[in-house]
């Protein structure tokens, strides 16, 4: 679980989150809980190294109703599935007790000499 206080810069319209933050806050919670599911099934702590680093294959989220720009967020994660270097993610979006956004992301494991 997290938590988000969006700013006067992430409106939409007037007193609502525009939906690009609403998405990315999914995809962030989403590849870092799947980060946390790797180190789980493995047995390691989650500062041990390697790191485990995931990317997104896919992101699909249902927008549910307008997100108020004055909440605190609360985004929590399940992982639904580990298959190999992939990890299927479902989170949601709550503002206060209304969930306002879900979405599922398949996040792909990086290889440990990515980007070197």
């Amino acid at each position: 679980m997290t938590r988000f206080r969006p700013e006067p810069f992430h409106t939409s319209v007037p007193g609502f989150a525009y939906g690009g933050l609403i998405a990315s806050l999914i995809d962030c919670h989403s590849t870092a809980s799947a980060a946390a599911a790797m180190y789980r099934q493995e047995g390691r702590s989650m500062d041990s190294l390697p790191a485990f680093r995931f990317v997104t294959g896919s992101l699909h989220v249902d927008f549910l109703k307008p997100t108020p720009i004055d909440a605190e967020l609360v985004i929590r994660g399940q992982v639904k599935e580990i298959k190999g270097r992939k990890v299927a993610i479902e989170s949601q979006v709550w503002a206060r007790t209304v969930m306002t956004a879900k979405g599922v992301v398949v996040a792909v494991q990086m290889p440990e000499n990515f980007g070197t």
